[in-house]
């Protein structure tokens, strides 16, 4: 046996040891590193007032294509993980909008609006907001 075949079948037999070794562990690692990511994503179209939003996803492309899904000309405003986000609309200037996220939905709304207000926007609404669950 020459010795790249050696080193081969060592590594290999490396690497079968360590799987073995994570088993169940490295499942259940995994599945907590999954839950705990939440992603999710809020999308608005400015000119005819739709939006789309989503929450709980395992990935940020998820979370953007669940946000546009009901909403296809829709752009995708805001993206985050964990917690909440919201998207303000100035009610005098319909152009300009603020998106915030926040620990909570009255922090994420309240950041939104603050912005929006901070950006010339006078007085700001929300227009939709989104949360990942916290288990």
């Amino acid at each position: 046996m020459d010795q790249l075949t050696r080193v081969l079948k060592v590594a290999g037999l490396s690497v079968a040891l360590i799987t073995a070794g994570l088993g169940v562990t490295g499942c259940n690692l995994l599945k907590k590193v999954a839950k705990s990511q939440k992603h999710a994503a809020i999308a608005y179209h400015e000119d005819t007032g739709g939006w789309g939003y989503s929450f709980d996803q395992l990935t940020e492309d998820l979370a953007k294509k669940k946000a546009t899904e009901k909403c296809p000309a829709c752009t995708v405003r805001l993206t985050w993980n964990q917690g909440c986000g919201a998207l303000a609309q100035s009610t005098t200037d319909t152009k300009l909008m603020s998106a915030a996220t926040g620990f909570n939905r009255p922090a994420a709304e309240s950041a939104a609006r603050n912005d929006c207000q901070s950006k010339g926007g006078g007085t700001c609404k929300v227009v939709v907001w989104a949360c990942n669950s916290t288990k």
